[in-house]
């Protein structure tokens, strides 16, 4: 019996490398050989099925997301039941995160009675 793929399946073309898919999708690439634990590293053939992890799973005490189309912060949050607060500081490279040309973004009011 196959074992069921819990994220997207990728049809390789030519020139593909686990590596490759691994950065295409967004994952790590030892999450892709997890998921794959019979494919030929060293003879990926154009129309191979790769499965590409996209849900939460656990490993060594970790969690890990990789965001599905249409994820928002928001609906993430929901699902790992967390706040933007825990989830920035647990991922510092977020701060580097280019935000959308256009986007608006309100500012709280400053708490401080300064002057």
């Amino acid at each position: 019996m196959e074992k069921e793929c819990k994220g997207v399946i990728h049809k390789v073309v030519a020139g593909d490398t686990l590596y490759k898919i691994s950065k295409l999708y967004g994952v790590r690439l030892i999450d892709v050989m997890k998921e794959n634990p019979f494919v030929n590293v060293y003879n990926l053939q154009p129309g191979d099925e790769i499965c590409v992890p996209t849900e939460i799973y656990e490993e060594e005490e970790r969690r890990y997301f990789t965001a599905r189309t249409g994820e928002t912060f928001g609906s993430l949050l929901e699902e790992i039941s967390s706040d933007i607060a825990s989830l920035m500081d647990f991922n510092k490279e977020l701060y580097d995160m280019p935000i959308p040309l256009g986007t608006i973004i309100r500012i709280p009011p400053n708490d401080s009675n300064n002057n």
